[in-house]
């Protein structure tokens, strides 16, 4: 009975594993979060949803040996109530700018416009964001 255990054990052990390494050698993408954002990021982009704007990123985010990072995308704002289709949601260029140490990010948001700019900020890898859309 025992040895029966232990084999059973021994193959769980190994379908988990496994499981484990398949998923990573197929590019799941990475979850971020943090108050007022959530972040995936797969290896083709990057997706961003704040409380009242998205972003995208067309390329994904490679910090640099210190743990620095500067890429270009979009940033778009959004209001509550319905969208107008004479006034839809403009896509502003920014700048997603930051650090990454272990598994927490430090992030950015630049825009030419620095009265549309939200506050910085901190996001860790593997949790959900915390993100009360404009409604």
């Amino acid at each position: 009975m025992k040895r029966v255990s232990v084999i059973l054990v021994f193959f769980a052990f190994l379908a988990v594993s496994s499981s484990v390494l398949y998923g990573q050698s197929q590019g799941i993408p990475e979850v971020w979060g943090g108050k007022d954002i959530s972040m995936v990021m797969s290896a083709e982009n990057v997706t961003l949803e704040f409380d009242c704007a998205q972003g995208v990123v067309m390329t994904p985010i490679k910090a640099d040996a210190s743990g620095n990072f500067s890429v270009a995308g979009t940033y778009t704002p959004q209001r509550g109530g319905p969208v107008m289709k004479d006034n839809p949601p403009q896509d502003l260029p920014a700048t997603f700018k930051g650090t990454i140490h272990g598994n927490v990010m430090h992030l950015e948001v630049l825009l030419q416009d620095k009265s549309q700019q939200p506050p910085a900020f901190t996001l860790t890898k593997g949790q959900a964001g915390r993100v009360m859309k404009c409604r």
